[in-house]
């Protein structure tokens, strides 16, 4: 029987946000990745369905703090949320955020801001972010032990990880994913470094989203990556 594991830990992607602007009296400051998995599907937003919305707040919430508020939150929002306690860096600054995962619809925003008020969160109004930024993403981990080192995601769909010897700069990283990506001889993927606590041990990882993830193309990208 294949193993199921619970954990919390972080998704570290340098991408780029673009402001979603929404017409209140109080308007806050939210941003949405704007070319999520671009190395999969390029660098064109591909659907007008929010992926990774930003909320910045005034101070950093934990991430067990908002697991804690996502039951209250979706039973006022009437919609099942993908919550995570975020870090956003830019121009030698860090801003605290709230990640909100596979939001249904841009109309319900205002609901969702509305709804984290309620617990007391306070919201920033105007920040400025380079074009590319650094997120840190603190979540949890609901995987699927395909085999030792292996992983699907069993909350997100098309997404699996391996097991990495280290942490690579991100010009490193962009340089092995550009190298797999032209040269290897694995299916088109999109990549990004993440590392987890578990079992007492920190353990580096490399996520993968592809629509044709299984283990085996987690396997070779692997053996991809050992080789640089």
């Amino acid at each position: 029987m294949k193993q199921k594991i619970y954990f919390s830990g972080l998704i570290i992607k340098h991408e780029k946000l673009e402001q979603i602007k929404l017409n209140i009296p109080d308007n806050i400051y939210i941003a949405e990745a704007s070319t999520p998995y671009a190395n999969y599907y390029g660098q064109l937003p591909r659907t007008a369905k929010p992926n990774s919305i930003f909320l910045f707040t005034k101070k950093f919430h934990f991430l067990e703090e908002l697991i804690c508020y996502s039951s209250s939150l979706e039973k006022c929002l009437f919609e099942r949320i993908n919550i995570a306690s975020a870090l956003v860096e830019s121009g030698g600054k860090q801003y605290p955020a709230i990640r909100i995962k596979n939001f249904p619809d841009y109309s319900q925003l205002v609901k969702l801001e509305k709804c984290l008020q309620e617990k007391n969160i306070v919201f920033i109004e105007k920040i400025h972010l380079d074009e590319r930024v650094k997120t840190i993403v603190s979540k949890p981990f609901f995987l699927e032990e395909l085999e030792p080192n292996f992983y699907l995601d069993l909350i997100e769909e098309h997404k699996g990880y391996f097991v990495a010897e280290s942490h690579l700069s991100p010009e490193e990283f962009e340089a092995t994913i550009t190298q797999i990506r032209y040269n290897g001889i694995c299916k088109l993927f999109d990549a990004e470094q993440g590392v987890v606590y578990n079992d007492g041990k920190l353990t580096h990882l490399i996520r993968i989203f592809s629509e044709s993830l299984n283990l085996e193309m987690l396997k070779c990208l692997s053996k991809e990556f050992s080789k640089l």
